[in-house]
């Protein structure tokens, strides 16, 4: 039975457009780039660009996973199928290669038969030869003795001529009259010894006839039987051929399979190194937003950070369940430099001030385009800064003075988001740091 494919083997993964979520955002900071007009927003909208490009990378690397995993299921069932239809080519091949020596077998036998025919057909013409003598020499003593008898029935023996006119042969004459009571003892004896020739050879001969009727019946009967095995052997051979059909087809798909899967392993390959890639150009990117922010930024000796020493948990208490850690992304392949805030009713909370500063950054255009969307960048002074993204509404302006627990703005999730949350950051020196070192979860 000829194995048919589930489905059309995948030979080439084409590029996707999907619209995407992010469960887990990881933003930071870049530095002064070589045109002086470029903002924190523009290189924020390409890094949400590349994050995306990624994203759908990762989604097809994922579908490849799943190309590669159906095709290995296919190209083991093939295999099996494969291994499964050459055993039975062998057999096939066996069985032809037998049924060949039988045929051979026959063929001989035949061949034997036909020598026989042939031994006995010569013993019959040369028994056929002997009985034509033997009747030839039979004609000539007949008409010898028939010299006898004439001089006999001179002698007064009538009915003698009467029984000789009638007689075919000697015997028939010598068993229908007495007449060989009147030839001498010598005559009778060459005459019988004729006459018993005679009916060997005729005996012979019949027996020859017998037993080559016999030998053609046989060898029929093995031309019937050589006729057999050949329809056989045909038949094997036609099957033969479609079993190898089959193994040439299975081979062919094999193949089919194994060329699918590198296909895809190649792609799969490209796919992560243009992630790994692009990871580096973020990171690149990231520092250009770094080298920006700190050139806003009060130098690092000039003033220790204001309202104290302590740092305020940056939305009220009623919203403390973390969803992205700081650190290594599991889920992005890359680092998360913030900490996401989440939580029921979370859209539209106040987001306040960790600490007393300068506002350097009240990003409240940036909208959905991507990235960090609106957000608020707060200056403390000593190398310290504050970052708080996804805003759905930004309630301060840059260089404004806040006070620890201004309201900054309200959660939201702008930007490159799956929902509402607040992405917190702490920088030092524009080197992103653990805000949970500083700050404490309320309880």
């Amino acid at each position: 039975m000829k194995y048919k494919t589930a489905g059309k083997i995948r030979k080439a993964i084409s590029m996707i457009t999907v619209t995407a979520t992010v469960l887990c955002v990881s933003a930071s900071y870049g530095g002064v780039s070589a045109d002086d007009n470029v903002t924190v927003d523009d290189i924020q909208q390409q890094i949400a660009q590349i994050e995306q490009e990624n994203e759908q990378r990762r989604d097809e690397i994922n579908s490849i996973e799943g190309e590669i995993s159906e095709n290995e299921e296919n190209l083991e069932k093939v295999a099996q199928l494969l291994s499964n239809q050459k055993e039975l080519v062998d057999y096939y091949n066996n069985l032809v290669y037998y049924k060949e020596l039988d045929i051979e077998e026959t063929e001989a036998k035949i061949a034997e038969l036909e020598t026989e025919i042939s031994d006995v057909e010569a013993q019959i013409a040369e028994a056929e030869q002997q009985v034509a003598e033997l009747e030839a020499e039979n004609a000539e003593n007949l008409e010898k003795f028939a010299e006898i008898v004439r001089a006999m029935y001179m002698q007064s023996d009538a009915d003698l001529f009467g029984i000789l006119a009638g007689s075919n042969n000697f015997y028939e004459m010598s068993v229908g009259t007495e007449v060989l009571n009147n030839i001498t003892e010598k005559n009778l004896e060459f005459m019988n010894q004729l006459t018993a020739d005679i009916e060997q050879l005729a005996e012979y001969k019949s027996q020859l006839e017998t037993q080559k009727q016999q030998l053609a019946d046989t060898k029929e009967d093995y031309i019937a039987q050589q006729q057999k095995l050949e329809d056989e052997r045909d038949e094997l051979i036609s099957l033969q051929d479609d079993s190898q059909a089959a193994v040439n087809s299975y081979q062919n798909d094999y193949n089919n399979y194994q060329a699918a899967i590198k296909e895809l392993e190649s792609q799969q390959s490209h796919l992560s190194y243009l992630i790994s890639v692009s990871n580096e150009e973020i990171e690149a990117l990231e520092y250009e937003i770094k080298q920006l922010i700190l050139a806003q930024q009060k130098p690092a000796d000039s003033s220790e950070l204001q309202d104290g020493a302590e740092w305020m948990w940056p939305l009220s208490t009623g919203f403390t369940m973390i969803t992205c850690h700081y650190g290594w992304d599991a889920d992005w392949g890359r680092w998360h430099n913030g900490t996401d805030i989440a939580g029921g009713g979370i859209y539209g909370a106040n987001i306040y001030a960790t600490k007393g500063g300068t506002v350097i950054v009240a990003n409240a255009s940036y909208g959905y385009n991507g990235g960090y969307g609106m957000y608020v960048v707060v200056d403390h002074g000593g190398g310290y800064t504050s970052l708080y993204a996804h805003m759905s509404g930004v309630a301060v302006y840059e260089g404004q003075e806040v006070s620890q627990g201004d309201v900054l703005g309200y959660v939201g999730d702008t930007g490159w988001a799956s929902g509402p949350h607040l992405h917190f950051e702490i920088r030092i020196n524009g080197d992103a740091t653990d805000a949970l070192g500083y700050v404490s979860v309320p309880y």
